[in-house]
């Protein structure tokens, strides 16, 4: 399949105009977890979708916003919802030199869609199928439920009709922040929690550049390789 770069371009590879509304909600999805691997680039929780689409990588907040923006491309109902969990999830899922990128607390945000009528709350589309199961193999070894991105019993396949999570969980929830339209007046907030020092992180991951993402990228591939089916 061809490299495409905006929100049009995979809409009009990936979804076949005759099919039901949840057959075209589960192709965009399945095309967001696997052509876009998990991974942080330096526009952090401020990334656009087409860059997303071009760089190939992107966090949870940076796909969600895309799965957002695909989902209302075909018209579905759909929205960016925040929500505050522990670090723990991302334990091991950068290298240890750059460990103090993580705060104590996470905004993390999943998709709620409507299909044919009904609510899905998802975010199975954040960690592609290699890392998936490389992660998990590590976590079963060395006995944790959770780190590398995922959850142990994390699922990242969906079916247009079902809740889905690969990587949070209720048992996380530390706040809710609801359905988040004007994401720059969310950043402003005191809830939100990406930053040091009253700094953004986005705006020391725009200052570090693609190369100063590239060691977490390495990172993060290494773990998919480390998994032989």
């Amino acid at each position: 399949m061809a490299k495409v770069k905006t929100v049009r371009e995979v809409v009009g590879q990936v979804v076949v105009t005759s099919s039901a509304e949840r057959e075209k909600a589960i192709a965009l999805h399945d095309y967001v977890r696997e052509s876009i691997k998990f991974g942080f680039n330096k526009y952090l929780d401020e990334d656009q979708s087409d860059y997303t689409l071009t760089y190939g990588y992107g966090h949870c907040n940076s796909q969600s916003r895309l799965m957002v923006n695909l989902f209302r491309s075909i018209g579905l109902e759909a929205y960016q919802h925040f929500v505050v969990i522990p670090k723990d999830i991302l334990n091991g899922s950068i290298p240890p030199s750059r460990s103090w990128l993580l705060p104590k607390e996470l905004c993390h945000s999943y998709v709620d869609v409507k299909v044919e009528g009904k609510w899905c709350a998802i975010d199975s589309f954040i960690i592609d199928t290699p890392l998936l199961k490389a992660a998990q193999a590590i976590l079963v070894k060395e006995g944790r439920p959770l780190g590398y991105g995922v959850r142990v019993d994390s699922i990242n396949v969906w079916d247009g009709t079902s809740d889905a999570f690969s990587q949070f969980d209720q048992s996380m929830m530390i706040e809710d922040h609801g359905r988040v339209e004007e994401l720059e007046v969310y950043f402003c907030t005191s809830k939100y929690r990406h930053k040091i020092i009253g700094l953004r992180f986005n705006t020391i991951f725009r200052l570090m550049g693609e190369r100063g993402m590239a060691a977490g990228i390495a990172h993060l591939d290494s773990i998919r390789k480390s998994f032989t089916t």
